[in-house]
């Protein structure tokens, strides 16, 4: 199915629209009354096969929640978490995050072909961890928060040394 740039619909397939539906029946009862009128707009839009713009970020939330609860692969196997997890990619933040996976994929790759000398994780607070990789003059830190990896640190020519 198709990305939706941000601003524009999302096409759905029948595997995803069954899935997402799933997601929203057993949603729908435990929300109030002022939060159900825009998940049941949701619910229209999936059973037709778009979501249109403004209902889009329901879609991330309802998605991102599945996914992260594990609920999704609970209940639909990891298949049923694979279709969840492309349509999640689709959306706006799915994309953000798709980018920032990229950039830390570009800045590891400085350290192709290098002997590792030392990998460290640590905690700066509950949530968010550093692992550090110090290589043959090179060190990186990866930033780790619940749904992002991020780049924190490159070093080029540092990097630790056997130790």
């Amino acid at each position: 199915m198709t990305d939706a740039p941000e601003g524009e619909a999302l096409q759905l397939s029948p595997e995803e629209r069954e899935l997402v539906s799933q997601e929203l029946a057993a949603l729908l009862p435990a929300l109030t009354d002022a939060r159900q009128e825009s998940y049941r707009s949701l619910a229209r839009a999936v059973e037709e096969g778009t979501v249109p713009p403004d209902l889009v970020p329901l879609l991330e939330r309802l998605v991102a929640m599945a996914l992260e609860t594990g609920r999704a692969r609970r209940l639909y196997t990891a298949e049923g978490e694979r279709v969840l997890t492309e349509v999640f990619r689709r959306t706006p933040g799915g994309r953000e995050l798709s980018r920032h996976l990229e950039e830390v994929n570009k800045a590891l790759a400085v350290l192709s072909g290098r002997t590792l000398w030392g990998v460290r994780v640590a905690m700066r607070t509950l949530g968010h961890f550093t692992v550090a990789l110090d290589t043959e003059g090179a060190s990186v830190t990866l930033a780790v928060r619940p749904g992002v990896v991020t780049l924190e640190s490159v070093a080029i020519g540092g990097g630790g040394g056997p130790g």
